[in-house]
């Protein structure tokens, strides 16, 4: 089975190294990186997705935080061969709370030129950080232009997939980290509501769960897909805790 993978934030998909070294050998990842100098929003990203979905094999879409929207706006659009979306962390309208939306509505590049990299990598991994990962996470935000980072947050501020998500037929888990400082539960809350039978998987960790928890996360990932090769999900709605 093809595995599409759409990153996070940084759109780089570098940060997807550990869960890549942990996925079954019979899945064919392939990991789309998004401009690192073009500011796009979610309407100029989604033509990029669609081409880089296989032209004539079936695939499950695995999404990431800000790439979620993505997959579902994919989604809707039934493209031929797709059979599951996975959201890992994200969230269907805004994570961050008024005034932190208005925040990001007015996101300028001059503030990542010169933010430290330190508070978001605190956010983002919590006491699960290793040099690995700060490497692999000071590498990828090295990699995008401010004004690329204040584009994605501004498409974060106003992005709403609601009926993206009501339209969408394929299965879909949704993968939570109970640590999560940055998507809480109350991103995930709206999305049950429209989509009773997805499914969700809670691991004991922060915003970045593919990267802390690669080897928990493949395996969620690869029980999903076995599923969905086999047909009807035999189990929906259901909430689990690791």
């Amino acid at each position: 089975m093809n595995l599409l993978l759409l990153p996070g934030m940084d759109g780089t998909g570098l940060l997807f190294e550990p869960l890549l070294e942990a996925l079954p050998g019979w899945l064919q990842p392939k990991v789309l990186a998004y401009p690192a100098s073009e500011p796009l929003g979610y309407a100029e990203l989604l033509p990029l997705v669609r081409d880089a979905c296989p032209p004539a094999a079936e695939f499950v879409v695995l999404a990431e935080s800000f790439s979620g929207p993505l997959a579902l706006m994919l989604a809707a659009c039934e493209p031929s061969g797709l059979r599951g979306i996975i959201l890992c962390a994200s969230f269907i309208r805004c994570p961050l709370s008024a005034p932190l939306r208005w925040i990001a509505g007015a996101a300028r590049p001059i503030w990542f030129r010169l933010t430290p990299t330190w508070p978001a990598r605190w956010a983002l991994l919590g006491r699960h950080g290793t040099d690995r990962l700060n490497r692999l996470f000071a590498t990828a935000a090295a990699t995008v232009s401010p004004e690329v980072m204040a584009a994605r947050a501004k498409a974060i501020a106003t992005v709403d997939a609601s009926a993206e998500l009501r339209k969408s037929r394929v299965p879909m888990l949704y993968l939570a980290g109970g640590q999560d400082r940055v998507v809480g539960p109350s991103c995930l809350s709206p999305i049950r509501l429209m989509k009773p039978d997805i499914e969700v998987v809670e691991l004991s960790g922060p915003h970045l769960l593919l990267q802390t928890f690669p080897v928990e996360t493949a395996y969620e990932v690869g029980q999903f897909i076995k599923r969905v090769m086999a047909g009807p999900k035999t189990a929906t709605g259901q909430n689990t805790q690791r």
